[in-house]
């Protein structure tokens, strides 16, 4: 294998797999993207988050995910830190607002407590779910490597004359 080639698996495997893991279940290892801009600085728009699914009950300063209803029946994925446990519910606040949110996350809404997240890959989820980012992400590179085994196919065939 070519030093390029390498480098190219090399590159699609660092910044594949989180994406991958974005889509498909991994356990009690849950990899979301970002949407909103609440807990900046400390989680941006461009980030994954890695929750632990197993850890459900998150102490004060702790990040965790939830699941919480803003509207009639849209439920959505909320993560923000713990500020207060309060009869074993959780009150939280983004990092970038001054007060705690105004209503109390239920226990069993809790999806998990954040292991870690991994800066930028997120932002290439964002576009991958664009037309642009298809384009880019998929169909581009699936043409060069069509490409490039017809090339490797009419060598050995020029070969074999």
């Amino acid at each position: 294998m070519k030093k390029l080639e390498k480098f190219i698996l090399v590159l699609l495997i660092i910044i594949g797999l989180p994406i991958i893991c974005t889509m498909v279940p991994t356990g009690p290892v849950k990899f979301m993207t970002v949407t909103g801009s609440s807990m900046e600085p400390t989680i941006t728009e461009s980030d994954i988050v890695v929750v632990n699914t197993a850890e459900t009950q998150p102490e004060v300063g702790d990040i965790m995910s939830f699941r919480h209803i803003f509207n009639e029946n849209q439920s959505f994925i909320v993560t923000h830190r713990v500020v207060k446990v309060v009869d074993g519910e959780y009150v939280t606040q983004g990092d970038a607002y001054s007060k705690p949110d105004g209503f109390i996350v239920a226990p069993e809404d809790v999806m998990g407590v954040m292991f870690f997240k991994i800066p930028y890959i997120g932002a290439l989820v964002h576009f991958a779910g664009t037309i642009k980012g298809l384009l880019t992400l998929v169909i581009l590179p699936a043409l060069i490597l069509i490409f490039q085994e017809v090339r490797e196919i009419i060598g050995l065939m020029k070969k074999q004359k």
